[in-house]
């Protein structure tokens, strides 16, 4: 059943034109997206298939479509995972460690930018749609597509290293570009904007989950006031849960043990008892399956 979704939004922050990238200091990377690939429909297509017809900004959603992402049976994942395969692996391949060795968030980007400059008067929606799906691609899709203990390998380090690049710069102060998930078409839709966090909870980096946590509460304080959210709420709510999880579990390893088998690392004899007595694994098998 689809629940009343759509409520009016405030602009909190306004847009401004960004300068070009070229006008600031840094280093730029020298690979390039490849445009019969990387271009506008692949971005709609990832947020079509992803939302389905949720509308953008929308506080409600339809409980298919939040199965689809968390509660999935075996088959349906596979389901789910051969459509992912035929739309997107040809995009990853593009942008995997054989094409692109040394990961870095710079095309995209630069990506980014160019939805910035190609829509001029849009308030920035475009360029904000563009991160997020190229934020999917790199961090959901993946883990759609490589499920195995080969293709994880690939995911943590190399998809996970351009994800979390680009979201630690496009949440930070050094850049031009508006926070996308700030954009005022789904600040108050938790079902859009959580997914700009998962790359920094996905990151052994503490301090980084530690923003995401903070970023995530502000949301919830923001929501507080608003009725008729009922359902927002919750699915921030849960979030929270998820990542205060992850978070407690990397406070006392320093890292994720369900990754050990995927990345070759030894597990320490607490890590084998986390394990083994039902530790949180978030549905990464523990197998040495390749």
């Amino acid at each position: 059943m689809l629940i009343r979704i759509i409520a009016p939004l405030r602009v909190l922050r306004p847009y401004t034109r960004p300068h070009r990238f070229q006008q600031h200091a840094r280093a730029m990377s020298s690979f390039n997206l490849n445009k019969e690939i990387f271009n506008p429909g692949l971005y709609k297509q990832i947020r079509d298939i992803w939302f389905k017809d949720t509308p953008i900004g929308a506080t409600e959603i339809d409980m298919s479509v939040a199965k689809q992402w968390f509660m999935a049976s075996a088959e349906e994942k596979a389901d789910f995972d051969g459509i992912c395969r035929h739309n997107f692996a040809r995009a990853l391949e593009a942008v995997g460690p054989d094409q692109f060795p040394n990961p870095s968030a710079e095309p995209f980007l630069r990506e980014i930018e160019q939805a910035v400059q190609n829509n001029p008067t849009d308030g920035g929606a475009e360029a904000a749609c563009t991160a997020l799906s190229i934020v999917l691609l790199l961090d959901q899709i993946t883990r759609n597509i490589y499920r195995n203990q080969e293709g994880l390998v690939k995911v943590y380090n190399h998809y996970d290293i351009i994800c979390f690049s680009l979201m630690s710069r496009l949440l930070s102060t050094d850049t031009p570009l508006v926070r996308p998930d700030l954009h005022s078409q789904w600040r108050k839709s938790p079902i859009f904007r959580l997914w700009f966090y998962l790359p920094l909870i996905h990151n052994e980096d503490l301090n980084m989950l530690e923003k995401a946590i903070e970023i995530e509460e502000e949301l919830e304080k923001e929501l507080d006031g608003e009725e008729d959210f009922e359902n927002a709420k919750m699915f921030v709510q849960e979030g929270l849960k998820s990542t205060r999880e992850h978070r407690d579990i990397l406070r006392k390893f320093g890292r994720y043990p369900h990754r050990n088998i995927s990345l070759g690392r030894e597990s320490t004899e607490e890590e084998k008892k986390f394990l083994t007595e039902g530790g949180a694994t978030f549905g990464v098998a523990q197998t040495e399956e390749k």
